[in-house]
């Protein structure tokens, strides 16, 4: 992930990269994170069995329900503060960006040749809303999966792979 620019980003998320590092929430700084209904939807699928995997998605799920603790719909639509917690599910001040969740139905800007319903269209197409929704805001799809990565930048959608190392050398 490449946050040497100053300018803030919104983020949009895989569900591998939460798979991968259920901490990536915290890692992004003072940069906002996206995640729509498709990455809810496939993490629930996830979290069955004693793999690492499955591990990490129940992990997921306990820090977004600590973030939503006590938050109001109106809290989550303004996009719930990440500062409140670190990677490590303590009260700490590592990332002072937003968690926003796709609280509403967004126009499919998808070509006809990617149908909307597989997940990972999904996701792109709700990286396209938000380009269209939020001109001013770099939208950046993070993904570990570079068939994604290859289609969102083939939709001239910004794409960047995830790793730790790159994220906490900031």
């Amino acid at each position: 992930m490449d946050s040497t620019s100053s300018e803030k980003r919104l983020f949009v998320l895989d569900t591998n990269v939460l798979m991968h590092d259920p901490a990536c929430l915290f890692r992004f700084q003072e940069h906002d994170i996206f995640l729509p209904m498709m990455v809810l939807e496939e993490l629930d699928k996830g979290k069955k069995g004693m793999s690492e995997v499955a591990r990490n998605v129940r992990q997921v799920s306990r820090f977004l329900d600590q973030l939503m603790c006590d938050a109001s719909k109106d809290d989550i639509d303004r996009g719930l503060p990440l500062h409140c917690l670190d990677g490590n599910g303590q009260h700490g001040p590592q990332a002072s960006g937003r968690l926003f969740f796709q609280t509403r139905h967004l126009p499919n800007l998808l070509p006809e040749t990617l149908p909307g319903n597989a997940p990972d269209n999904n996701i792109l197409g709700a990286a396209l809303a938000l380009q269209q929704d939020q001109p001013a805001n770099t939208v950046v799809v993070v993904s570990k999966d570079i068939n994604l990565r290859i289609k969102a930048a083939v939709l001239g959608i910004r794409a960047e792979d995830y790793s730790t190392d790159q994220v906490l050398d900031d």
